[in-house]
């Protein structure tokens, strides 16, 4: 394993799977930013090294394609490394295997923002040890979604103190566990996600109240994408916008 390439191996326990005893998608989601952060700190810019600098990483989008959901006591690895920055942007790609076959990947895209004033710095003025690679890429990218005028309201919440992680802001897993709740239960042991993407347009602190919306409908459908959104009505800005293909 070199310094580009980063993998480790998670075992699926009862924590990490849906009613469908498969792996959920915040579980998969959970992965995925453990084994980043853990590259990031063996590479030494994780989350203390970032902070002693005053700034930190967030979350911009992310594009995750699953053949395969493994199973209750199974186990996956994961593989994780940087792609070329370009100013403000970091990539991150992941692949994801069971029994030594792919059956998923993600893409992703972060940026740096100052501790203090919350606005972005340019990553490529950073001095920072990515050690990107360079001979090999995922051959699509997370990408700007583009949403349908027919979604409708689907749920109200408000940010609580379990969805903040150590940045004090929503965690990014959290958001997937929202658009979740607004899918009925039905449709949760009807189809498995193919695609999930989800581009992350500004951040939600303790208390914010959320709206979510959707166009999933109640009548029988042929369509295989849904899309939602979440808009912050303590502060009138749009969180995020996201898709699912079944």
């Amino acid at each position: 394993m070199t310094k580009a390439i980063f993998e480790q191996t998670y075992k699926i326990t009862s924590l990490h799977i849906n009613t469908n005893k498969e792996l959920s998608l915040y579980g998969l989601l959970g992965f995925l930013q453990d084994i980043a952060s853990e590259h990031s700190r063996v590479l030494d810019f994780g989350y203390e090294s970032m902070k002693a600098k005053g700034i930190f990483w967030v979350l911009v989008r992310q594009k995750l394609n699953i053949e395969q959901w493994p199973q209750w006591h199974d186990k996956i690895t994961i593989k994780t490394w940087t792609l070329p920055i370009k100013s403000f942007y970091a990539s991150r790609e992941f692949e994801i295997y069971l029994n030594d076959q792919k059956i998923g990947a993600c893409a992703t895209t972060w940026m740096i923002l100052d501790s203090k004033t919350r606005k972005p710095k340019e990553v490529s003025k950073e001095a920072l040890p990515l050690h990107p690679r360079t001979d090999y890429r995922l051959a699509f990218s997370a990408n700007k979604i583009k949403l349908p005028e027919d979604l409708k309201l689907a749920n109200t919440l408000t940010v609580r103190n379990s969805d903040l992680d150590m940045n004090h802001h929503v965690n990014n897993v959290k958001y997937s566990q929202w658009i979740l709740d607004t899918i009925p239960i039905a449709l949760h042991k009807e189809f498995d996600i193919k695609t999930f993407e989800i581009n992350f347009v500004a951040e939600t602190f303790l208390n914010d109240t959320m709206e979510c919306y959707h166009n999933i409908s109640t009548d029988k459908t042929t369509t295989n994408e849904y899309f939602f959104k979440g808009k912050n009505t303590t502060h009138n800005k749009m969180a995020f916008v996201a898709k699912i293909k079944i």
